[in-house]
């Protein structure tokens, strides 16, 4: 049973504790802002496609930064940890946590991308189809922040191995990432709510999965 008290707090700490050390989401919006500026020097009035593309190659590797370092602490804040609150709750406490961080560096990062890049209008349409796109960006960067959380999760009790989580991170944020390319290309193009709808829950059912495949798992190994 999760404790909505414990876990309300436990978010709290985390998010203060996350921008009190600045550098902690400082970096990844950072890189997001370099390489949208790099884009804007390199590739003049791009299309919508390549436009998309770029947007999704800095969302990636920025959503790993963030999440590479969701699940590190020293042995004495596990130890802390794990006698505030439960295996269940600090996952779902980090999750909750990285995917706040990853939303607001990708968001960032969009609306970087649309200040250096200008906004792609599909042919056809009169203006950029912001809310749905938006929405669909949102839902994506979820699921990869969930699947990242999950493989740092299980990185962290394996002698906190980076290279671990790289090779869990692959073959598992390969669907997540299909599904979200897929659904964001829909609503950049303006298809209809009807065509989105079923895409935006097949990110979120992708987003659950991980967290639900953790809470089987962690009860056992969390506390090893």
């Amino acid at each position: 049973m999760v404790r909505a008290k414990i876990l309300a707090q436990f978010i709290r700490w985390e998010w203060t504790l996350e921008y009190r050390r600045s550098n902690g989401w400082f970096m990844p919006v950072l890189f997001a802002a370099m390489i949208g500026y790099l884009v804007n020097l390199l590739v003049r009035q791009p299309n919508p496609i390549q436009w998309l593309s770029l947007l999704w190659i800095t969302l990636v590797f920025s959503s790993l930064q963030t999440a590479m370092r969701s699940f590190s602490a020293s042995p004495s804040e596990w130890i802390y940890l794990n006698q505030l609150a439960r295996p269940a709750e600090l996952l779902i406490g980090k999750s909750i946590t990285t995917a706040l961080n990853t939303l607001f560096v990708a968001w960032t990062g969009v609306l970087l991308f649309g200040l250096w890049l200008g906004w792609p209008t599909p042919e056809g349409m009169d203006r950029f189809p912001f809310f749905t796109f938006m929405v669909s960006i949102s839902f994506g960067v979820i699921g990869m922040s969930s699947t990242l959380g999950f493989t740092a999760a299980l990185s962290s009790k394996l002698s906190r191995n980076t290279g671990v989580m790289a090779i869990l991170s692959l073959p598992l944020l390969l669907p997540t990432l299909l599904v979200a390319l897929r659904t964001s290309k829909l609503a950049l193009l303006g298809e209809p709510l009807s065509i989105l709808y079923p895409n935006w829950l097949s990110e979120l059912a992708l987003s659950v999965l991980p967290i639900a495949l953790g809470l089987l798992l962690f009860p056992y190994l969390w506390r090893s």
